[in-house]
């Protein structure tokens, strides 16, 4: 049998061992830090500017021009006066474009969004109602306001959603819907509340301190740059049963509103799922089209 003081001088051990370890990191971190703020020094910011550079907050004021510019893009950017995206429709689109971030071309210059791609070949006249950071239920109601304010009769409307089932991460039309369906509880409306809600995750911890530390931390800003995809895929915020319930059914509300609206109006819709690149770095977007 060993005695105490042995035990005691072994623990000591141990801990200096494990200090010498944490500190041996700390100061490798704090060196990478350092390093590559002054060998590859990049920026996280995503800005709208005035083409005087003046920053602006909004997407879509109806009759601007603005650059949207990043440490990777710098798109120029034109609202027409009816306040969406170009191309200018003259007279009645055939076809209109709804969506989010996607579906209005982040980060992309006017005649590269795939609206633009797909009017210029097909030589067809259309209209991108994209909409950063919205939901379908969002987005079908900004598809009324323009057929009822513009007086258009489309032929065709395609929709784009952005999804994916298993996470609840930002970015996500199912999260978007979600938090729509809660604003509109708050403004003491009768929506439905699930018994239970999902309890936040570590991973949804960590995701939403994502801004904080990259706005902090170029070093963890050069790991996003080169290994974004596969930290997604890593961390994926769990929706929980209730959360998703409730995403599912205020998704549905909003493709039933497409629907009627479509019968109303006349027109024929198509509905397109793009799977985020976690969905399917993670094998699970079967899961999502199911």
């Amino acid at each position: 049998m060993g005695t105490p003081g042995r035990h005691s001088s072994r623990g000591r051990e141990w801990g200096i061992r494990i200090l010498l370890v944490s500190i041996s990191i700390l100061v490798t971190v704090l060196l990478a830090e350092i390093l590559t703020r002054v060998v590859f020094p990049i920026s996280d910011r995503r800005d709208n500017v005035t083409l005087d550079g003046r920053t602006i907050t909004g997407f879509v004021e109806p009759g601007t021009v603005y650059r949207q510019v990043s440490n990777e893009y710098d798109a120029l950017t034109t609202i027409t006066d009816a306040g969406h995206r170009a191309p200018k429709v003259e007279g009645n689109p055939e076809v209109v474009f709804i969506g989010d971030s996607f579906t209005f071309g982040y980060g992309l210059n006017d005649d590269e969004t795939f609206a633009a791609i797909y009017c210029r070949q097909q030589r067809r006249v259309c209209a991108n109602l994209g909409l950063p950071g919205s939901g379908t239920l969002k987005q079908v109601e900004r598809l009324e306001q323009f057929i009822r304010e513009q007086k258009w009769q489309p032929k065709e409307v395609r929709l784009f959603f952005f999804g994916m089932s298993g996470s609840f991460s930002a970015g996500n039309d199912f999260v978007d819907n979600y938090n729509r369906d809660i604003t509109d509880q708050s403004r003491g409306q009768a929506v439905p509340v699930p018994r239970n809600s999902a309890p936040t995750g570590l991973a949804e911890r960590i995701i939403g301190l994502q801004s904080v530390l990259l706005r902090n931390s170029n070093l963890l800003r050069l790991v996003k740059f080169y290994a974004g995809p596969a930290l997604k895929a890593l961390l994926v915020a769990e929706p929980g049963e209730a959360r998703m319930e409730r995403a599912f059914e205020a998704t549905r509300s909003s493709l039933q509103a497409l629907d009627e609206l479509s019968r109303r109006v006349g027109f024929d819709y198509s509905i397109y799922l793009l799977v985020p690149v976690q969905d399917i770095m993670r094998g699970t977007y079967p899961e999502t089209l199911s």
